[in-house]
């Protein structure tokens, strides 16, 4: 299996880039949207979460906009959101990993420091994108705050960090055109 982790900051273009992987018949996974499935379906996750911080709706499920503002809250509850999701995530993504028939995978993962979790081979492709830019683009997203930004890009790593951990670094300043030309050269 060849294994191909995007990642990069916030708004940075890792979706974007992702689907140029896609274009060339890489399965896709979306870290964001699996855990976002664990976090809705897995009891074990929902129990733990609901005991941590009271979050259960009328309907005994969590909001994924609640989790989110306990987790835009304070880094102290971001840590203990990460402890109680990160374990069973990186065991199920294992898990798909080792049993999928796909030659080709391509996962869009964030948070960099978490990939050493992953069991398989993989090179990382980090996508650099001014700051500037990557706020303009997270606030082009419906119901987006600037503060909501400033939060999640403060307890992401540093670029710097991002660069000496990946494989290849893309710069993504620029269009969607000048990324797909960036990633045909790297292709």
């Amino acid at each position: 299996m060849q294994l191909i982790i995007i990642s990069g900051k916030i708004g940075s273009g890792k979706s974007t880039l992702s689907k140029c992987f896609q274009k060339k018949g890489y399965y896709y996974i979306n870290s964001d949207s699996f855990a976002k499935n664990i976090i809705q379906n897995n009891k074990f996750i929902i129990d733990k979460l609901n005991k941590e911080f009271d979050i259960l709706n009328n309907e005994k499920k969590i909001s994924l906009k609640d989790l989110k503002n306990i987790l835009l809250s304070s880094e102290e509850n971001r840590n203990k959101i990460n402890s109680i999701i990160h374990p069973f995530f990186y065991k199920e993504l294992n898990l798909i990993l080792g049993e999928s028939s796909e030659k080709r995978i391509v996962l869009e993962l964030p948070l960099i420091e978490t990939s050493n979790n992953i069991e398989y081979d993989f090179k990382i492709v980090s996508i650099k994108t001014n700051l500037k830019t990557r706020e303009q683009r997270y606030l082009a997203k419906p119901s987006s705050k600037a503060e909501d930004f400033i939060i999640l890009n403060k307890y992401q790593k540093s670029s710097e960090y991002y660069e000496k951990y990946s494989d290849y670094v893309i710069s993504n300043n620029g269009t969607i055109e000048i990324l797909q030309t960036r990633f045909n050269k790297l292709y």
